[in-house]
């Protein structure tokens, strides 16, 4: 029996289906537990399937990474509805929205999930502020009212220290939890926009 040949449009479909039933795997067991076995069956596949799209489980959350950072930029894309900027008022929703997403994939690993993706992707296993200045660059060109001396190490660290503080709600008082993130969020708006502008 010859294996099953897909047109371009079914293979970027069913590309698709296993990245949006892995991400609910991923939330539901993690990634040492969500098995290629699982992400092909909830796809309606087979597991030699799975293997011609992706060469293992972690080549499959690095290439969900970048699907869910597609859709981020689409979002925001759509959100602009051609216009060439977002008022801060709205740039500061998207800002929120990155650290609150339920689907980002992050908060579902572990360290040592993250040191397997690392291995298994050497040229992301570092911080890497060149390609997170551009990112950021981009994303600030979308924006009204961005400082002219952003700093991008500053702001890239606080994203990072939001996302940490978001994953380590259990850890934290849950009292003072919400203030937390307030003020962390004021300090990340206060390096990104101009204070004397109008939202």
């Amino acid at each position: 029996m010859s294996p099953k040949l897909f047109s371009i449009a079914e293979k970027a479909e069913l590309k698709e289906k296993m990245f949006l039933s892995g991400l609910e795997l991923l939330k539901e067991y993690g990634m040492t537990h969500m098995s290629v076995e699982k992400i092909a069956a909830s796809a309606g596949i087979g597991k030699s399937t799975f293997y011609n799209f992706f060469m293992s489980k972690e080549d499959f959350v690095i290439q969900l990474i970048e699907y869910n950072r597609s859709r981020f930029w689409q979002a925001v894309a759509d959100k602009l509805d051609g216009r060439e900027k977002l008022s801060v008022s709205e740039s500061k929703n998207v800002l929120a929205a990155i650290i609150n997403n339920k689907d980002s994939v992050y908060q579902y690993l572990t360290p040592e999930d993250e040191k397997k993706l690392a291995e298994a992707s050497p040229d992301k296993g570092e911080a890497d502020i060149g390609e997170e200045t551009d990112i950021l660059e981009r994303l600030f060109g979308m924006f009204e009212n961005v400082r002219e001396d952003v700093d991008h190490a500053v702001v890239s660290n606080l994203l990072k220290i939001l996302a940490i503080t978001a994953e380590s709600r259990p850890m934290l008082h849950e009292s003072g939890y919400q203030r937390t993130q307030d003020k962390l969020f004021e300090l990340l708006y206060g390096c990104i926009f101009k204070e004397d502008e109008n939202e």
